[in-house]
């Protein structure tokens, strides 16, 4: 205690040491950066802003959703195709993602996207490992849309009055290419499988040398599965 605008304190669970008002103390304003806060587990620190201007900035943001994807009971409930999501240990400290994004193709782009499971597939942890920038027409190249689809294979729908099964691709803007009609469910889905990786592919070449060598490879590697 030097006077009641200099008080030097220290949190012994961290070690991190501040500056404060004694009224600030008596208060309970005093909150340790170095302790987890968000979502019980992400830890602010010091080093990086989160708000520039009175807005979040585009590192908070991406983080925060981040850890609500990952940590958030309520967000899970309403989203049940997050209840297996983690996060790795790094991610959880808002510094350490700051530092990542900065070194990382395609970051601040307009339209790109963290993506956790291109890299790869079925990936459930959002890591230093796992994570890459897509654009985000990549990036909803592979969404799956398994509650919007219905019961059938993916790519795949059953044509009541035709009594055949459909096979059609979606591509850039939601467009629509249909790929034929087929006795069994089976070969529709090959028909579409056949189109979608040879469209990924052409998306792989479109964006060649903007996006990470790693992305370019996997999606040239890229094969759609038959419970995907």
């Amino acid at each position: 205690y030097n006077d009641s605008k200099n008080v030097e304190i220290q949190f012994l669970k961290t070690g991190y040491e501040t500056v404060v008002h004694l009224g600030s103390i008596k208060s309970g304003s005093v909150k340790d950066p170095y302790s987890p806060s968000l979502y019980g587990v992400g830890i602010l620190g010091t080093k990086y802003p989160s708000m520039v201007n009175g807005r979040n900035t585009k590192e908070y943001l991406l983080w925060q959703c981040m850890l609500q994807r990952c940590c958030s009971g309520d967000f899970k409930n309403k989203y049940p195709t997050y209840k297996d999501c983690e996060v790795s240990e790094n991610f959880k400290s808002y510094e350490y993602f700051y530092e990542w994004c900065h070194k990382q193709i395609g970051f601040g782009n307009e339209g790109w996207q963290l993506d956790k499971d291109l890299l790869t597939k079925g990936n459930k942890a959002y890591s230093e490992n796992s994570c890459i920038f897509i654009p985000r027409e990549i990036n909803q190249l592979l969404v799956k849309r398994t509650a919007s689809r219905g019961q059938h294979l993916i790519g795949v729908y059953w044509n009541k009055k035709g009594k055949a099964f459909v096979a059609q691709i979606n591509k850039n803007k939601g467009k629509q290419e249909h790929l034929g009609s087929f006795k069994t469910e089976i070969e529709a889905f090959n028909a579409y499988k056949k189109a979608k990786e040879v469209f990924i592919k052409e998306q792989a070449n479109k964006w060649k040398g903007q996006i990470d060598d790693r992305a370019y490879n996997a999606l040239m590697n890229y094969e759609v599965d038959i419970d995907d």
